[in-house]
């Protein structure tokens, strides 16, 4: 069960009041401002501008040393070979310095892995690039970590600039400069550009003009590879993505292409675009086809080439999207058979999974257990594979704790890669678990961070649109999220075949629409009359000349929920799964009486059955524990009483057909909560 924290920011009115009047802008923006932090008006101004300053890319160090070298280099007619990743952020970095170079007459090529060739620089790389006559490497968006590659490169006689945005696992590498941020010598204020952000930033030095110059030309590849790898849209990625995404969908050949192949024509275009439109696709370039042809897509002018190009990559987002189904489903089927969603951390692994759609099968685990998750695939005595993570848990750190059972590893906090032999997975699996245990005392909970409260009655066209100075929005700027809280549930309709539900709500005499996506209606649970808080998100419609707003729910929770107790008792009834000791004060919550059990199986059997949250079963049961709940559930299932199965966020329970009377003495659930079984 995947329960986010809300995090329900706590309104200073009055200050919003006298920053809007002070800045001139909305109440509303003053309020979610303040929410954010923003309590300063030249800090609003300067949030809000369109006029800011980028900052000096000699701030990055070593970036003297790198532009001397790539100026040499073209001063002497010597071929230079831009050499970069697989995913989104390495091809738009690839076709970012590609682009400059070419555009100022360099003798210059370009390389990208295949994603079966293993990330980064490779010793049979340098070897071809030798034979190519290349005299400097220029990496992008990679070779923080590639000690050996760099030194080999030196003994055939090429020298090696780095420009990247990972963490040093190691001493630097031996190149002729490494400009990167997370160096921890580098004085740059800012620190969480992509590789394409680095990338450009250095041809901002080798111009010697300033980002808004460059922006013009290339920052329609330095906004994509910013969104696309899932950089914080805060400080200057901000104006990155705000000066580089208005180009995306007027200028490059590639670009336009992709998004009319994407449907993305006819729709106001924002970083969701990009997010879910035109990085998937990029980036299926490399999963399951040739990643040549996305940067062949970037660099291209030839605007038939650009539309079959795009035409070739769409359809290898279909293939991506077929096969991430199947291993998804499969890994689920694992974590459910095995009990792996009660580990602090997931890891699944399974034979001959597509390399390339793994990192995004990883996602969708972590997305839907709410926990920090490791996929992995084996092949050829080697399982190799991708973690990806929640609130403050870091995959890296956990990696390098875990290191000396790995082959290799490298990433950041929030998502990494690994390789381990084959026989020790479940070596990894209970190291990296334990690890887990030692460092975080409870796990911590995926967070909804929601701006303020709002009536029904408050969400209008204009407000919609107000919201709109918020763009770009992503990591760190999300779009503002309101809560709708303490609503009556009036009408349940699904809609989309039956995949999602629009809810009709009321309050004092207001209603509202709430669209549920990707929630069916045997998944809710939730009958009218019940009270429910909503987060959601607001878009702005217009339709024949009317317009209209549409309320997109993030979460939901019925209002009576206690939310600190039902987070605790999440968290301890893993804890009572898995095994572990328990302090006196959690056994005494884990004691569950025949009454609880009882009143469960009353609805079940009342209702013929029940699907949908924990919470909606807490609601109709009276139970009020979230951990008792569960319980009751398992000892149920255990007597053969009930038949069980798990979705995303509840559960599907069914009477068996039985009309014997259960005996809970015979639960070893029952008898191992009430103390009577250790």
């Amino acid at each position: 069960m995947n329960r986010k924290k809300w995090i329900i920011a706590n309104n200073d009115k009055e200050l919003a009041r006298q920053l809007a009047e002070e800045c001139d802008i909305d109440q509303l923006i003053a309020l979610i401002l303040t929410a954010r932090g923003y309590c300063d008006p030249f800090e609003i101004d300067e949030f809000l501008s369109n006029d800011q300053q980028m900052s000096d890319p000699y701030e990055l160090i070593d970036m003297d040393r790198a532009v001397a070298r790539i100026r040499a280099a073209m001063d002497k007619g010597e071929r230079i070979a831009v050499y970069g990743d697989y995913d989104v952020d390495g091809v738009t970095s690839t076709a970012l310095m590609y682009s400059y170079l070419s555009d100022k007459g360099a003798d210059v090529i370009y390389s990208v892995p295949e994603r079966e060739e293993g990330y980064g620089m490779s010793i049979a790389a340098v070897d071809r690039l030798k034979d190519e006559g290349v005299k400097l490497i220029v990496t992008v968006d990679n070779g923080i970590n590639a000690n050996d590659e760099v030194d080999y490169a030196k003994k055939c006689g090429i020298d090696v600039v780095v420009t990247d945005h990972h963490l040093p696992m190691n001493d630097l590498p031996n190149a002729e400069a490494v400009v990167d941020p997370h160096r921890l010598d580098c004085p740059s204020q800012f620190k969480d550009y992509a590789g394409a952000g680095v990338a450009f930033k250095v041809i901002c030095a080798l111009e010697e003009a300033s980002g808004e110059e460059m922006a013009l030309r290339y920052g329609d590849l330095a906004a994509v590879g910013t969104i696309a790898d899932v950089m914080p849209l805060c400080g200057e990625n901000r104006l990155i993505v705000k000066n580089g995404l208005p180009l995306v969908e007027n200028g490059r050949e590639g670009f336009l292409a992709i998004i009319k192949a994407a449907g993305l024509s006819s729709r106001p275009f924002t970083s969701s675009s990009v997010s879910f439109g035109i990085g998937p696709r990029l980036n299926a370039a490399g999963r399951v086809g040739s990643c040549e042809r996305a940067v062949q897509l970037l660099l291209t002018n030839d605007k038939s080439e650009a539309y079959e190009l795009a035409r070739e990559i769409n359809e290898d987002n279909a293939r991506r999207q077929y096969t991430e189904r199947e291993i998804f489903d499969a890994a689920v089927k694992i974590i459910e058979e095995k009990g792996y969603y009660n580990d602090r951390v997931i890891v699944v692994c399974g034979d001959g999974w597509h390399g390339g759609v793994i990192g995004i099968v990883a996602s969708r685990i972590c997305e839907r257990y709410g926990k920090p998750a490791f996929v992995l695939s084996v092949e050829n005595g080697e399982a190799n594979g991708s973690a990806r993570s929640i609130g403050n848990f870091s995959v890296f750190d956990a990696l390098t704790a875990t290191k000396d059972i790995l082959l290799r590893f490298g990433g950041h906090a929030r998502a990494a890669g690994m390789s381990v032999e084959t026989e020790k997975v479940d070596l990894f699996r209970t190291k990296i678990n334990e690890w887990a245990a030692e460092n975080y005392d409870e796990m911590p909970f995926a967070e909804i961070k929601i701006d303020c409260r709002l009536a029904p009655s408050a969400f209008t066209p204009d407000m919609a649109e107000s919201l709109e100075v918020f763009e770009p929005c992503g990591v760190s700027n999300q779009t503002p999220v309101f809560g709708l809280m303490g609503v009556r549930l009036d009408k349940i309709t699904p809609v989309g075949s039956g995949k999602h539900l629009r809810l009709t709500v009321s309050k004092n005499g207001n209603s509202a629409t709430v669209m549920l996506f990707t929630t069916a209606e045997q998944d809710f649970g939730f009958m009218q009359g019940a009270l429910l808080d909503f987060a959601v998100t607001v878009e702005a419609n217009e339709y024949m000349g009317t317009r209209s707003v549409t309320l997109i729910a993030k979460a939901f929770r019925p209002t009576i929920v206690d939310e600190e107790k039902l987070l605790k008792e999440i968290r301890l009834y893993e804890r009572f799964c898995r095994g572990e000791e328990m302090t006196d004060e959690q056994k005494e919550s884990c004691k569950i009486s025949r009454d609880d059990v009882g009143a469960i199986y009353r609805t079940i059997n009342k209702n013929n059955g029940f699907s949908g949250v924990f919470e909606a079963l807490m609601t109709q049961s009276g139970v009020s524990s979230y951990l008792r709940t569960r319980l009751a559930i398992d000892i149920m299932s255990e007597l053969g009483v009930i038949d069980c199965s798990y979705s995303k966020d509840g559960l599907y329970a069914a009477k068996c057909p039985t009309e014997e009377k259960f005996d809970l003495a015979n639960s070893s659930v029952f008898r191992r909560a009430n103390g009577e079984e250790e």
